[in-house]
């Protein structure tokens, strides 16, 4: 099962730096990887990694984890199933680097800089919905957009591919980029895209799917656990043969992300014409996710009994990204004076 790395350590960087094409992604870790974070971004992160000549790069933002909560077994478990899932639904370790945030060196060091270089005001206006369970006195989630800024603006990344929870913190990267780069006195950083994908996924009670709110809908776990987790999900109060609104219906939200075309088609018709009940149409979509990732879970299965290639999966991963951070934090403590 062991996996190589194909990515080769690249040289540092001084005074120069190269903006090839780079796409960048990164995902919180949890114990229970869910529909929200296959639908929201992943599958579409494994779609372009072939597409960016200088490379893609997914990380598991175990430092964003923190602050929401803390506990090391639960760490080290939610890190190790987010990898899993990751490289189960297709993600490649010779076309993308994948490696855990925490075990990078210098990305602490590069966040540290940016945030000196970062006007208070751009943090304090309009700030980021706060994660549930996140303490409003907790200041690791008021830096949160400087820390991502480091993920992107340290690997050089010219593409940020976020849900669209993130897409006002992406913003911000973009406002740290050209903040540092005034401060500096040159482009240092590339102002990176931001490339929204997806749509928001409805958790079992109608809101956000986020395993935080503890609303998920896991996609590796046994048939009989997913059918007691969809059973749970919330409906209205309209009788087996009453005409139901699909677009409303968080049932059906999520049948048409996992079934195939013609068949949410035909569930659409049935909740129109009152053919169907909110009892038989969960039955049809634990069908149709056990289906969707019966291939996927035998791989997640795979690589969870194996958890030291896992592990060498990330290493590798973070030794190369170390590299490209340690390239571009040469060029940055140039410019600030802080290379003697």
């Amino acid at each position: 099962m062991k996996r190589t790395q194909s990515f080769e350590v690249p040289h540092s960087y001084p005074s120069e730096l190269r903006y090839e094409p780079r796409m960048i992604c990164g995902f919180r870790p949890v114990p229970e990887p869910h529909l929200g974070i296959y639908v929201g971004v992943l599958q579409h992160m494994v779609k372009e990694q072939n597409r960016h000549p200088g490379g893609s790069y997914c990380l598991i933002a175990d430092w964003h984890a923190t602050t929401t909560w803390l506990g090391r077994p639960h760490m080290q478990q939610a890190t190790l199933a987010t990898a899993a899932a990751l490289l189960a639904v297709g993600v490649d370790p010779r076309k993308t680097l994948l490696f855990a945030q925490s075990h990078v060196t210098g990305l602490g060091e590069m966040a540290w800089l940016l945030s000196c270089m970062t006007p208070e005001s751009l943090l304090l206006r309009n700030p980021a919905p706060r994660n549930p369970g996140e303490s409003r006195l907790n200041i690791g989630a008021v830096l949160y957009p400087v820390l991502m800024s480091a993920d992107v603006l340290a690997l050089r990344g010219t593409k940020i591919v976020v849900g669209r929870d993130q897409v006002m913190n992406a913003r911000k990267v973009r406002q740290i980029a050209r903040a540092s780069n005034r401060v500096m006195g040159r482009e240092i950083f590339p102002v990176p895209g931001v490339v929204v994908h997806g749509e928001a996924v409805p958790g079992i009670d109608g809101c956000k799917m986020d395993f935080y709110r503890g609303n998920h809908v896991p996609i590796f776990c046994g048939v009989h656990q997913l059918r007691e987790r969809i059973q749970q999900i919330q409906t209205d109060s309209r009788r087996m043969h009453d005409q139901k609104n699909p677009e409303t219906c968080t049932i059906f939200r999520l049948y048409s992300m996992v079934a195939a075309p013609s068949r949410v088609e035909a569930m659409r018709v049935r909740y129109e014409q009152g053919q169907i009940g909110y009892e038989e149409a969960k039955n049809e979509l634990a069908i149709a996710m056990v289906e969707h990732f019966s291939g996927a879970m035998e791989k997640f299965e795979e690589w969870c009994r194996h958890p030291d290639d896992i592990r060498d999966v990330l290493r590798n991963g973070a030794q190369v990204a170390s590299a490209e951070v340690g390239g571009t934090l040469a060029v940055v403590r140039e410019h600030l004076g802080l290379a003697l």
